[in-house]
């Protein structure tokens, strides 16, 4: 992977990982979709670890 790829790629999961935080933050917390949200956020967090790593 070239670094122009890289670097779009972590943009992405940066940009990824502030929309899954907003939407987060916005669901009540009886709402059974707040599970998958708080999934979805750990899994780009992993992601921008590796790719920062």
């Amino acid at each position: 992977m070239n670094e122009l790829e890289h670097e779009t790629l972590r943009r992405l999961a940066e940009k990824a990982l502030k929309e899954l935080e907003e939407a987060y933050r916005r669901i009540p917390d009886t709402d059974n979709g707040k599970a998958y949200l708080f999934r979805g956020k750990e899994r780009v967090r992993l992601m921008l670890k590796i790719l920062e790593g």
